[in-house]
């Protein structure tokens, strides 16, 4: 093993090689991904044991993005959303503490909340009217005496809560697993990149406006996979953009880091999209607080933001670009479809006038209708089609793309900068970090 090697697994950037005769499932890992992540095969993203796997190994155990903290202001606030195929209920309760629940009557299954966000102190079931309150606790029953009689305890028809709930920058996530790291060591080094992300400004940052949501016929990883770092797809996928001036050529000179446990971020330097259409107002005003971002993390971090495209692990993409922040989910409905949860988030101190800004131009780029959505889109359905039949799903996928050319991100760009990187921009090692964390997790529940 190469000295880089050594470091990025000594230091947790990556988990060592899964052995390729470990199980999943019906399945040997040496079948699906090979030793260093290079080539992937085709069945992960078409096979039913493997997408059920999924579920179990993956997302019942890691931390899943469940919404904002700005739209949960208010004690006894609401929002419904998923984890992966599960509905929840996440709620602000009357003493101000962050829950969340699987949105399901413990009578008959009921999703108890259909609205997609409120404020209520008690959530009633649409089928028979158990009512639950906002600590989840089952609280009324009609005609409890009656048809239930006097020993029927309420206590133990509590909705299901989620194991851990926790926060940061706003970002809220939730697990099942009472096991889990805490949401800090979960993300491991990624914080740091979140701080440059989300902490740059006094106030914090809110979600403005709504959700976008739309599916698309794919598997979940080919847009997470994307998102975490694939610039080698924008000069022809989004050529047209580069035309019209939206964008520049891609420039040589950008990063590709991968943190631990899958998370990455990606981007040329100073930003996506930095071409000559690029020069808005919102950009603008982030060049003039250019002093207060060097004040609170040095020249070097500062010039990295924006910051780029990312994922963390699972499936909660971001990019951070001149022209706007957007996050997006890719919530799993089955091993072929999608559906997109994608929103703005500001910085709460942007004056109203780059909100509108900003919010126009995400809506241009981004979103079911975006000029650069719709090109990913038409891409990763075609991936999935040609992938459906009995050859199309065997063989594998190639991740090569700057094997060997990995290292410390701190010895390339020096303090603070933490995680893995490579000396170019156009490279799939992200990918590689990337499926080496779901080898991982997906072979734990066979040992």
């Amino acid at each position: 093993m190469g000295e880089r090697a050594k470091h990025a697994e000594l230091a947790g950037l990556q988990p060592p090689p899964v052995p390729p005769d470990a199980r999943i499932g019906s399945f040997r890992s040496g079948e699906l991904v090979n030793a260093d992540a290079s080539a992937v095969d085709r069945r992960l993203f078409v096979d039913e044991e493997l997408y059920r796997l999924e579920q179990e190994r993956i997302f019942a155990k890691c931390w899943l993005f469940v919404g904002h903290e700005s739209q949960l202001e208010a004690n006894g606030s609401f929002l419904t959303t998923t984890m992966a195929e599960d509905p929840v209920l996440v709620v602000r309760d009357k003493a101000g503490k962050l829950r969340g629940y699987l949105n399901s009557c413990t009578h008959r299954g009921t999703k108890i909340c259909r609205a997609d966000s409120g404020r209520s102190s008690t959530f009633k079931c649409p089928y028979h009217g158990w009512t639950f309150n906002s600590e989840g606790a089952l609280m009324s029953v009609p005609r409890l005496g009656q048809v239930y009689g006097e020993n029927f305890d309420r206590s133990k028809h509590s909705l299901r809560e989620v194991a851990k709930i926790d926060s940061i920058h706003g970002l809220i996530f939730a697990t099942w697993d009472p096991a889990a790291p805490t949401l800090r060591e979960y993300l491991g080094e990624m914080t740091f990149y979140l701080d440059l992300m989300l902490a740059r400004m006094e106030g914090g940052t809110e979600l403005l406006g709504g959700l976008h949501k739309w599916t698309i016929g794919v598997n979940w990883k080919i847009p997470a996979e994307n998102f975490a770092g694939d610039h080698y797809h924008v000069p022809v996928t989004h050529g047209a953009g580069v035309e019209m001036g939206y964008r520049s050529q891609l420039s040589n000179d950008g990063y590709c880091i991968h943190t631990g446990n899958g998370h990455s971020i990606g981007s040329e330097r100073g930003g996506a999209q930095q071409g000559h259409a690029v020069q808005t107002e919102y950009k603008g005003f982030m060049d003039n607080m250019r002093a207060q971002l060097v004040a609170k993390y040095g020249e070097k971090a500062a010039a990295f933001v924006p910051v780029g495209v990312g994922t963390i692990f699972p499936n909660l993409s971001f990019m951070d670009t001149a022209r706007f922040r957007t996050f997006r989910v890719w919530h799993p409905r089955g091993v072929d479809k999608i559906e997109i949860h994608s929103c703005l988030i500001v910085d709460r101190a942007l004056p109203e006038d780059l909100k509108r800004e900003v919010r126009k131009r995400y809506s241009l780029a981004f979103g079911p209708s975006g000029i650069f959505e719709q090109d990913d889109g038409d891409v990763w359905q075609s991936i999935q089609d040609s992938m459906r039949g009995r050859i199309g799903r065997q063989g594998w996928l190639n991740y090569e793309m700057g094997v060997g050319r990995e290292g410390p991100t701190v010895d390339r760009y020096g303090p603070p900068f933490v995680g893995s990187t490579s000396d170019i921009l156009m490279t799939e090692a992200n990918q590689r970090a990337y499926y080496r964390q779901w080898a991982k997790l997906m072979t734990e529940g066979d040992r």
